[in-house]
């Protein structure tokens, strides 16, 4: 979407249009299987179940799947490993960086 409509294959689509022709679909023309998957987005917690399979799954609104995701993603997080020597040079650094720069409540008074 950010990059505008795109009309590099019009005539590929057209082409599609009169293979396709009327009363019939076009979900098994080679043009949409090879389009398919970058001129549709479908958001990874949008639900496009049926009423009757949304209820069946538990009637979750979008708040709720948002929740269960965030909340799963941050279960399965695994710290990434760090370096050795680079863990204590950043952590040097910010020993470092603590001494040198002025407490909050002294800014106004010494500087």
């Amino acid at each position: 979407m950010t990059q505008g409509i795109q009309w590099d294959d019009f005539d590929e689509a057209l082409a599609a249009v009169r293979d396709v022709g009327p009363g019939s679909h076009y979900f098994g023309h080679p043009h949409t299987q090879a389009n398919f998957e970058k001129a549709f987005f479908i958001p990874k917690l949008f639900d496009n179940n049926s009423i009757e399979q949304w209820y069946a799954d538990g009637s979750k609104d979008i708040k709720q799947r948002a929740l269960d995701h965030a909340r799963r993603l941050l279960a399965e997080y695994e710290e990434p490993k760090l370096d050795v020597a680079k863990d204590e040079e950043l952590r040097a650094y910010i020993d470092r960086r603590s001494r040198e720069i002025p407490a909050v409540d002294a800014l106004n008074e010494e500087y």
